[in-house]
């Protein structure tokens, strides 16, 4: 008898007090455990945001030796002028207009826009293309729109297109 109540209140003993509280010190557990390896996320992160803002400073000091060197919006937009029309003659381009557009500020920096149409063979343009993106300055090419000018003959293109650069005032 003595040994039968021995055996219930272990049982009892062990369903009421030692399995909620195992469970209670699992989940506490594994409430230090997920914050313990978001800590070590978080440090294993901090070693490569160094090494990647290191990378971003050398990134922005490429690209600031490509902005428009001018410090003004009228010679920012005369020189991506300049720059445009030596591309498209150099690429056998003909430009048939051409206009500047109101330059965008955006905190110590300003986005000249350029606005240029005109006519050329598909190669002259994938010249002209390839120029731009190649050029010791840094265009953008924000709308183009090229239509064919002769169904006899599809070589020969119409094109309009917004080009812009980005200068540090």
């Amino acid at each position: 008898m003595l040994a039968g109540l021995l055996v219930v209140s272990v049982a009892v003993f062990q369903n009421y007090y030692l399995s909620p509280k195992s469970e209670t010190l699992r989940e506490e557990i594994q409430a230090k455990y997920g914050t313990l390896r978001k800590y070590e996320a978080f440090l294993q992160g901090s070693a490569i945001t160094e090494t990647d803002i290191q990378s971003a400073m050398d990134d922005m000091k490429t690209i600031e030796q490509r902005l428009v060197p001018e410090k003004s919006e009228f010679l920012s937009s005369a020189h991506i002028q300049r720059t445009v029309s030596e591309l498209a003659a150099g690429s056998g381009l003909i430009v048939q207009n051409m206009r500047p557009l109101n330059a965008v500020k955006a905190k110590n920096f300003v986005t000249v826009p350029l606005y240029f149409e005109g006519s050329g063979t598909v190669k002259q343009l994938s010249d002209f293309l390839k120029a731009v993106e190649s050029h010791a300055v840094m265009l953008k090419i924000d709308k183009m729109s090229v239509n064919v000018t002769n169904i006899q003959s599809p070589k020969d293109l119409r094109f309009k297109i917004q080009i812009s650069g980005l200068a540090k005032i």
